[in-house]
C-alpha cells in the first residue's frame, strides 16, 4: 500500500493568510492581553469547580472537582444583538459567549461588525459538546420546542447564529472533530479565503462545562488528573483538566489585508489536516503515522523547511497521548534543523486546562502572542521530564521559565501548532512572524477610513472593554 505523503500539487504557490484579529473568554484571561499576562506571569488559572455551575444535588467525580472555568458564562445581553428574552433563555450559553467573543475579536481587527452585514464572510466554528441540551432536557420534563431544538440540540446552530446576527452571507460551518475541532475549523477558513470563497473569516470553537455526565465517563476512564493539573511531557503527568473556552479569530489573505491596511498580528503561512485511519488498534488511540502526516503537509504547503521552527504549541494534555505526539514531532522538526538549535514545545493547558473543542484556537492565539512578544512563556507543572520520551533524542525543549522565541539568523520567526481529536483527526498549523513596516491605508469600499482603522461604533453598539486582569488563585512558581 502505497502511504500518500507528496503535496497534491509540489508547483503550486500557497496564499498566506494574516490574523487581523483574535479574541477570547478563556479561565483566568478575558481578551488576548490578559491571555498573555497570565502566561507571562506563569500562573495556573484552574480551580475548584464552582458551586452554581451544575445542576442542584449534582456533584462532579473526582477527577472533575477542579476544572478551568470562565465567570459570567450564563451571563448575556440579548438585547444588544436584538434577540428576544424567550428565545435567548433557550439559547446555548456556547451559542452567547461565542457571539460576544467574535464581536471582540473583530473590534480587535478594527472592524465594526455592524457594517459587515452583506459581505461574503465565513464562519467556521468548531464545537463537540451540547450540556445546555441536557439540562433543558431536565428542566423541561420533556416539553421542548423548537426554540429548544434551535438553542441547544443543533449544533450547526453555533455557526449559524453568528452568521444571522452579523448579516453574513459566507459558507457557515459547525465543525466536530472532537479536541481538534476549533484548530480544524481554522484550517478549513483558511482554505476558503485561499480558494477566493470568502474575502473574510470568522474562525474558533466554543466549550463550556454546565454537565457532570461526560466529566464521569471520562474520569472513569482513567484520563482526569487526580491532582487537577495538566502537566505536560512530566513524569507525574496523571491526566488533563477539563476547562471552559472560547475563542475567535479573524483571517483575511496576506495581499488583501496588507492593500486594506490592516493591523497584522501573525501570518498562517500553511495548514494541514490527516486522520489516523487503521494504525491503531482502536479509534481513540493516537497514531504517529497519522500525526507526521499532518506536520508534513502542512510543511509542505507552508513551503517552510520544519527545521526553522522555533516554537510549536502542542496539543500536550498531560496524558499519555503526550508521548505519541512528542515522538512524531521529534520525527519531522528533526529533519533540517541544524546543530545546537532546539525547538522550544509548551502547551497552554498547563495553565488554563484542557478546553477541548476550543483547545486549538486557544493555542493558535497563544502561538500568535508568542509571536508579537518574540518570547515562550513556562509551560507550567513540568518538573521530572517523563521517561516515556527519549529526551536525549528530542530537538525539543519544554521551557520552565520564559525564554527568547528561537529564529533562523535574518528570517522571521516560525511557530507551529499542532491539534488532534480522539475522532483520529490531526491538525497542524504553521505561522510567521509579521514584520513591523508601514502599509497603504485602505483604498475603498465600505469599511475604507482615510485615517486608519474604522471608528469605533456608538457606545450603545460597543461591548464593554476587557476587565483588568486579576490574579488567578493559583501560581506556579518558575
Amino acid at each position: 500500500m502505497h502511504h500518500h505523503s507528496d503535496p497534491l500539487d509540489p508547483g503550486r504557490i500557497p496564499a498566506a493568510v494574516a490574523v487581523i484579529g483574535m479574541g477570547c473568554r478563556l479561565p483566568g484571561a478575558h481578551g488576548p492581553g490578559q491571555l498573555w499576562d497570565l502566561l507571562e506571569s506563569g500562573r495556573d488559572a484552574t480551580r475548584a469547580a464552582p458551586l452554581d455551575r451544575f445542576p442542584p444535588g449534582t456533584l462532579p467525580p473526582a477527577g472533575g472537582r477542579r476544572g478551568g472555568f470562565v465567570d459570567g458564562a450564563d451571563a448575556f445581553d440579548a438585547g444588544f444583538f436584538g434577540i428576544p428574552d424567550h428565545e435567548a433563555a433557550m439559547m446555548d450559553p456556547q451559542q452567547r459567549l461565542l457571539l460576544l467573543t467574535a464581536w471582540e475579536a473583530l473590534e480587535d481587527a478594527g472592524r465594526d461588525p455592524r457594517r459587515l452585514s452583506g459581505s461574503r464572510t465565513a464562519v467556521f466554528v468548531g464545537q463537540s459538546h451540547a450540556d445546555h441540551w441536557e439540562r433543558l432536557r431536565a428542566a423541561r420534563g420533556g416539553a421542548l420546542d423548537l426554540d429548544c431544538l434551535v438553542g441547544g440540540q443543533q449544533r450547526a446552530m453555533l455557526a449559524g447564529r453568528l452568521s444571522f446576527h452579523l448579516g453574513l452571507h459566507g459558507a457557515s460551518v459547525t465543525v466536530d472533530c472532537a479536541q481538534a475541532s476549533s484548530l480544524a475549523a481554522v484550517h478549513l477558513a483558511c482554505l476558503s479565503l485561499r480558494a477566493g470563497e470568502s474575502e473574510l473569516a470568522l474562525a474558533g470553537g466554543a466549550n463550556l462545562l454546565f454537565d457532570t455526565a461526560a466529566t464521569r465517563v471520562f474520569d472513569e476512564a482513567g484520563v482526569l488528573s487526580g491532582e487537577g493539573h495538566c502537566r505536560f511531557g512530566d513524569a507525574g503527568a496523571d491526566g488533563f483538566v477539563r476547562s471552559d473556552g472560547v475563542g475567535v479569530v479573524v483571517l483575511k489573505t496576506l495581499d488583501r489585508a496588507v492593500a486594506d491596511g490592516d493591523r497584522i498580528r501573525a501570518v498562517i503561512l500553511g495548514s494541514a489536516m490527516s486522520h489516523d485511519g487503521a494504525a491503531e488498534k482502536r479509534i481513540t488511540d493516537p497514531s504517529t503515522t497519522g500525526q507526521t502526516l499532518a506536520m508534513r503537509w502542512a510543511y509542505q504547503d507552508a513551503g517552510t523547511v520544519p527545521g526553522d521552527v522555533g516554537y510549536v504549541e502542542a496539543h500536550g494534555t498531560g496524558t499519555r497521548i503526550d508521548a505519541v505526539e512528542l515522538s512524531a514531532l521529534t520525527e519531522v522538526l528533526a529533519e533540517g534543523r541544524p546543530p545546537g538549535r532546539p525547538c522550544l514545545v509548551g502547551s497552554v493547558k498547563s495553565n488554563i486546562g484542557h478546553c477541548e473543542a476550543a483547545a486549538g484556537v486557544a493555542g493558535l492565539i497563544k502561538a500568535v502572542l508568542c509571536l508579537e512578544h518574540g518570547q515562550v512563556p513556562p509551560s507550567l507543572h513540568h518538573d521530572n521530564p517523563s521517561p516515556l520520551v527519549d529526551w536525549d533524542r528530542l530537538p525539543l525543549v519544554v521551557p520552565t521559565s520564559p525564554q527568547p522565541l528561537p529564529a533562523a539568523p535574518d528570517r522571521p520567526a516560525i511557530a507551529a501548532v499542532n491539534g488532534q481529536g480522539m475522532s483520529g483527526t490531526n491538525v497542524h498549523m504553521v505561522l510567521a512572524q509579521w514584520s513591523l513596516r508601514a502599509v497603504q491605508p485602505r483604498r475603498d469600499g465600505p469599511e475604507s477610513s482615510p485615517g486608519g482603522p474604522v471608528t469605533p461604533p456608538p457606545h450603545r453598539w460597543r461591548l464593554r472593554p476587557y476587565p483588568p486582569a486579576t490574579a488567578a488563585p493559583d501560581r506556579h512558581q518558575v
